[in-house]
């Protein structure tokens, strides 16, 4: 067996990994594991004997990324937190409220260092050494983009687009020539004869498909030769629809949240993202002459976000499909890519405007410090929650995408360690339709404890229905929350679990 309650927990490549030793950067561990998916993402868990070892030029990388990436920070006065995650990887010094707001406004994929970054380094070497010739510039940029990978702190995704650039990069070398498509196939079956279980990880899958996308729309030469005067606009338009059009069923299936602005989100704050990116490489060539444009342009940064945040708001969906329609659509978009018909595939668009089952009920999640409900009451529709962050976003927002609810008549939210960025109410109260909270009311059937242990001989009827996740006193009208593993909905006094 593994053990659940280790002292030590680290984020790695291949997930959360908890140990009962401290380690260093650059500490191999070898043995057996088990990997567990949980809501919260990948957790491995030492299974037997282990052994660890360092891989010194390894440690020292990581030593070095990591001072780096304090210094600035620190240098900053604690504002440079963006630059930091875009530069080195390194997304502790976010806040929860700036990541939310790139998760609303559909730009989350530009925090993480992947592709687009690897692109814009690269693509900035070869500009600098233009007055060489192709291939020389190749072989120059070729260490800097193998630093890339330990200066990012080894993350998957990187690792990932680095070799592909490579495996691109040596083909145009040796005048390889083949469709950009098949190259793509060729690096997504190499990864998978490396690691059979990267299926299962969904960067692998986003990245592969928006890049399989993008060339599958653009890749003409009849469309190149014919491109107008204003194609500096529509060409990125093009491009973010395109990766849009083949990550959305994957986004929509396994987070549940869609932004339909988030094509024209990118175009706006791509540009800005780069000259951070740009800013924060030269900070660490020249950090006394750039760190205060940098300071000046982060802040920038984070206004633009604030606007696109408040402009494209109305546009963001929570609507998790279920595995069903997830499944046909994939099959689908693959007979249209067969039949060659491209523009068919702009049906995908309509995914998050399918609505899911939301019966009426009170929804309550299988949560323990914190507590919260769903009520659903013909057309009204109504929310509560109380408690902590982690639980808000990992539990609760995921039962509010699976009833394909982000507005809300009424209700009341109170997150301790944060603030709601995604759920809409449009009158606040702790007023329900059916369900008292804490308090006693004639009108309510339902009472809905935030403590446990509250319902006691004295104060307890029998016409009000007790929603609490634990008491002492037992009747057939209090619904113990803790006896059950997993969400459920109480309809009409009973309970019904939710799958």
């Amino acid at each position: 067996m593994f053990d659940t309650n280790a002292s030590y927990v680290y984020e790695t490549t291949a997930g959360t990994y908890f140990s009962d030793v401290e380690l260093e950067p650059g500490d191999v561990i070898a043995g057996k594991f088990v990997r567990k998916m949980t809501k919260y993402g990948i957790n491995i868990y030492s299974s037997g004997n282990k052994y660890r070892f360092r891989l010194p030029l390894v440690s020292d990388l990581l030593y070095s990324r990591k001072n780096l990436s304090e210094k600035l920070y620190y240098s900053s006065g604690l504002k440079a937190g963006l630059t930091n995650a875009l530069v080195m990887g390194d997304k502790n010094f976010l806040s929860d409220t700036l990541v939310d707001k790139f998760t609303v406004t559909g730009l989350n994929h530009l925090l993480a260092i992947s592709g687009l970054h690897v692109g814009i380094i690269l693509g900035g070497i070869l500009w600098l050494l233009s007055f060489l010739h192709i291939k020389l510039r190749f072989l120059i940029s070729l260490p800097f983009l193998i630093l890339l990978v330990p200066f990012t702190g080894f993350k998957i995704t990187v690792i990932r687009a680095v070799l592909f650039a490579l495996i691109v990069m040596t083909a145009y070398f040796f005048d390889v020539k083949t469709e950009l498509r098949k190259m793509i196939l060729f690096a997504a079956g190499i990864f998978m004869l490396i690691d059979p279980e990267i299926t299962n990880d969904i960067s692998f899958l986003l990245s592969f498909s928006a890049v399989f996308g993008i060339v599958y729309f653009l890749r003409n030469r009849k469309e190149d030769a014919d491109r107008g005067r204003f194609s500096w606009f529509t060409e990125p338009v093009k491009v973010g629809v395109a990766a849009t059009v083949f990550t959305s069923p994957f986004i929509l299936y396994y987070f549940g949240n869609f932004n339909y602005m988030s094509v024209l989100n990118t175009i706006v704050m791509l540009p800005f993202i780069s000259v951070l990116i740009i800013l924060g490489l030269g900070y660490l060539v020249s950090p006394a002459v750039l760190i205060n444009p940098l300071v000046v342009f982060e802040n920038l940064t984070k206004d633009v976000l604030d606007l696109l945040y408040k402009w494209t708001y109305s546009f963001f969906v929570l609507n998790k499909i279920d595995y069903n329609i997830f499944v046909t659509v994939i099959l689908l978009m693959l007979l249209v890519v067969l039949l060659k018909r491209r523009i068919l595939l702009l049906f995908v668009l309509l995914l998050p405007l399918i609505p899911q089952k939301s019966p009426d009920g009170i929804y309550i999640p299988k949560m323990i410090r914190s507590k919260g409900f769903i009520n659903i009451d013909g057309n009204r529709k109504e929310i509560f929650y109380k408690g902590w962050y982690s639980d808000f976003k990992y539990s609760f927002l995921p039962l509010a995408a699976e009833l394909s609810l982000e507005n809300f008549e009424s209700g009341d939210i109170n997150i301790y360690d944060g603030k709601n960025m995604y759920i809409k109410i449009q009158n606040k109260t702790k007023k329900f339709s059916n369900i008292c909270v804490n308090k006693v009311s004639p009108g309510c059937r339902y009472i809905f404890k935030t403590r446990s242990n509250t319902v006691n001989k004295k104060d307890y009827l029998k016409k009000h229905t007790y929603l609490i996740y634990k008491n002492d006193l037992e009747k057939g009208n209090i619904i113990q929350l803790s006896r059950y593993k997993d969400t459920i909905k109480v309809f009409k006094g009973g309970v019904v679990l939710i799958d």
